[in-house]
């Protein structure tokens, strides 16, 4: 058997743990540029970005919903129900929250995968064509990084 590497700082030559990750396996996959086009817009309060950040943490694996009313939710977070449901509306509203599915007269929604994704690579990418990007103020979809990368 080969001998195994040890990595080092290159900084402080202290070892560095190895932790093996491969992009093959699931994982969350979140776009940046949206995340930060959200949290420093002007049309999006406190709340509601808070909303986006928790939905990105709790949105199930794949394009599933999250199966959980607003008054759950409103639980979770802290928040009044009618609080909820209009954040999760207006969230709605700009694509940044999908609808999955309905408990009575309540939708279920999950995060845009154009936003956050819980899953394999390809499996992001089949997600996105069910759906239409996000309606972010002021993300422009066409600055030099997203072009070319695309």
């Amino acid at each position: 058997m080969g001998a195994v590497r040890r990595l080092v700082d290159a900084d402080t030559g202290e070892p560095v743990p190895y932790a093996p990750y491969a992009f093959s396996g699931r994982h969350t996959q979140v776009d940046k540029a949206r995340v930060e086009a959200i949290t420093e817009s002007k049309s999006f309060t406190p709340s509601q970005k808070f909303l986006v950040l928790w939905w990105i943490g709790v949105s199930p694996e794949g394009m599933d919903p999250l199966r959980a009313t607003g008054a759950d939710i409103a639980k979770r977070v802290g928040m009044s129900t009618d609080a909820v449901g209009k954040i999760n509306r207006k969230l709605a509203k700009h694509r940044i929250l999908i609808v999955r599915g309905r408990i009575g007269n309540y939708n279920l929604y999950r995060i845009s995968p154009y936003i956050a994704f819980h899953g394999t690579g390809l499996e992001q990418r089949e997600a996105v064509k069910t759906c239409n990007p996000p309606d972010i103020p002021g993300f422009n979809e066409m600055t030099p990084a997203r072009w070319e990368a695309q």
